[in-house]
């Protein structure tokens, strides 16, 4: 066996075993820190939401209540759209529950950003991995659709909420008639920053070399001589 050790170390196997391990521990260290980089950058996301969740605009309704319009929340859908679905995911349930518990949210806004969420899982979904490079005009197709069901869920949220306080159809529309300014701007912005936030996280986190075909740089020479003789024979 051990005369038989240096014939192995000098035949070709050795050569192809020795780079099959070293491409793959390769492959597990890119995805390594890939995954922490991605962490890390889910966490930001979390404390940026947190921090500008405290920066609000309250308008007021009738009956004493009060509306609040916030755009801490489009950090956590612009990290479902930067870092996946799961981790995403987790960004915005977990800031989501601290701005109620800081009393920087309420429920009508929660799921607000909950609907806006599955608004765009559906969109997304498991299509856009971070191996895709998503373009900028995705982006502002899927902006575009965030604030139209931020538009449309808030309104409808705050009429149900005018009704279970009235229970009167006439007075819950002529809530939503007058959140409809505030909404409107707060659907404009999360319509601007959830894709522009999402596709400059991406830029981070996409890593595109691990598949696809890559575009060749560089002059590119072609050389029509074999196909010319091929002919002439």
């Amino acid at each position: 066996l051990h005369d038989a050790l240096p014939i192995y170390r000098d035949s070709p196997w050795s050569g192809r075993l020795g780079d099959h391990l070293d491409a793959r521990y390769t492959k597990e260290a890119v995805s390594m820190t890939n995954e922490v980089r991605e962490w890390l950058i889910s966490l930001t996301c979390l404390v940026v939401m947190v921090i500008v969740s405290f920066v609000q605009w309250r308008f007021a309704l009738p009956m004493g209540t009060i509306g609040i319009i916030e755009v801490g929340g489009t950090f956590g859908l612009a990290a479902m759209i930067g870092v996946g679905l799961f981790k995403g995911g987790i960004v915005l349930v977990a800031g989501a529950l601290i701005m109620i518990l800081t009393e920087t949210a309420d429920w009508i806004l929660a799921l607000t950003l909950l609907v806006v969420a599955l608004a765009i899982a559906a969109v997304v979904g498991w299509r856009m991995p971070l191996d895709i490079h998503m373009s900028a005009s995705q982006g502002i197709t899927l902006g575009l659709i965030v604030g139209l069901v931020y538009l449309l869920t808030r309104l409808v949220l705050t009429v149900l909420y005018a009704y279970l306080l009235t229970a009167n159809w006439t007075v819950s529309f002529g809530f939503g008639k007058i959140a409809m300014a505030p909404v409107l701007l707060a659907a404009l912005l999360y319509a601007a920053i959830v894709p522009l936030t999402g596709l400059g996280v991406r830029h981070f986190t996409e890593h595109l070399s691990s598949g696809g075909p890559t575009k060749p740089t560089g002059s590119v020479e072609i050389n029509l001589s074999a196909d010319k003789d091929k002919q002439d024979r």
